[in-house]
């Protein structure tokens, strides 16, 4: 187990890659509160055009069986999602029916994989007795097969070295069998064979070789594409003049180390990375959007930008479980309206709008999920901030 930090060396690791991805939002503890409201109305007075009107929601009764305030929605492929909450829920969005549910409390950070027959969770556990000087992550996971039964579970902590860092959970990556897992610390990019036991460094990023590793010095998001065989990533890279900040970079590598490639962007600049097999969303920075989203191929690395409605809408893009479709999301005041998009094209599918009662709902990152089985939006409103109750709102498109 890797030595506890001081906040010195914590703060200057974060200077160091000032410039990445806007940080996580929702940073209040979590709180058990009632179940969460469901949303049945939608407003079709929206102040922007629509090409289509917007659709009502749909009562979801089924949802007030979910114990606890749900936190976290995740994809679970085949027209599923994983809802989080005091218990980890499998739901059919098609039968509006709880499949399965488990024994698991949901924390602020967490992510969820699909591999085959079944699924990888991976919490930020939570410590109240350590203070933030002597803060160091502790990374538990758990693999369920496809009814939720848990299969065996492991200590993410164990891989890590001596004074190693993962700064998030977007620097963690399962192909789609579930067998590797990709992971990027501050030394380097990794390869961890369940079956084999095996860790394998794929890009050492300490290395005093900089050209060996195209001026690499931190992978923030990755993402395993091409069938398991490579892995594509967000980074920051070093200036020919070390005088000078990093900026935003993003790339291809082979699980080997090979045919890496690194990219920038004229005129635009990639923040936050979405990865599917064949192709890679790049998003720009909520805090400085222009109302693009670049695509890019896999097997050519050819690049699309879609023009969007709105410039501000670019800071938001959720990706669909399958990547047919994409999201965005914008609010002022009480209101707010998301957009779906065609991946491959571009084309506005649907516009959503509405409002709120509660203008706090919106002061924070809302989680947003598109379904491309049963063409379904799910939105949570709420669920990272305290003393505020998640509003669910549900939508077909």
């Amino acid at each position: 187990m890797k030595s506890r930090f001081t906040i010195s060396i914590f703060i200057l690791l974060i200077l160091f890659i000032v410039g990445c991805t806007a940080p996580e939002t929702g940073e209040e503890q979590e709180e058990k509160k009632d179940t969460p409201i469901v949303d049945t109305s939608v407003d079709t007075e929206g102040n922007t055009d629509s090409s289509s009107p917007s659709k009502s929601t749909e009562n979801i009764s089924s949802l007030e069986q979910v114990q606890g305030d749900i936190r976290h929605v995740h994809y679970a492929g085949k027209g599923k999602v994983l809802i989080s909450a005091e218990r980890l829920y499998l739901y059919d969005l098609d039968t509006e029916n709880i499949l399965t549910e488990v024994s698991q409390e949901s924390k602020e950070n967490e992510r969820v994989w699909i591999i085959d027959n079944g699924y990888v969770v991976i919490q930020e556990m939570e410590d109240d007795s350590v203070s933030m000087i002597e803060w160091e992550p502790d990374y538990q996971g758990v693999f369920y097969n496809e009814d939720l039964q848990q299969e065996f579970d492991f200590d993410f902590n164990q891989l890590l070295e001596e004074d190693d860092f993962l700064m998030s959970l977007k620097q963690i990556s399962f192909n789609h069998d579930g067998t590797n897992m990709a992971y990027a610390t501050d030394s380097g990019l990794y390869l961890y064979d369940f079956e084999l036991e095996k860790k394998t460094k794929v890009l050492d990023l300490a290395s005093d070789n900089l050209a060996a590793r195209s001026n690499l010095a931190a992978l923030e998001q990755i993402g395993f594409i091409n069938d398991g065989t490579q892995i594509a990533f967000k980074a920051q890279t070093l200036p020919s003049q070390l005088d000078q900040p990093s900026y935003d970079t993003c790339g291809i590598v082979n699980i080997d180390g090979s045919n890496l490639s690194n990219h920038t962007f004229d005129n635009y600049t990639c923040k936050d990375l979405i990865a599917y097999n064949d192709w890679i969303l790049l998003a720009e920075d909520v805090t400085n959007a222009t109302g693009r989203l670049m695509v890019m191929e896999q097997k050519t690395e050819k690049t699309t930008i879609h023009t969007l409605t709105d410039k501000d809408e670019s800071g938001i893009i959720a990706g669909s479980d399958e990547g047919a479709y994409f999201a965005t999301f914008r609010s002022s005041n009480q209101d707010y309206i998301i957009r779906i998009y065609d991946t491959k094209t571009g084309e506005l599918i649907e516009e959503l709008q509405n409002s709120v009662d509660e203008e706090a709902l919106l002061n924070q990152q809302p989680i947003l999920k598109v379904v491309d089985d049963t063409r379904t939006i799910i939105l949570l409103l709420g669920s990272k901030q305290e003393d505020i109750e998640t509003k669910i709102i549900v939508n077909h498109f």
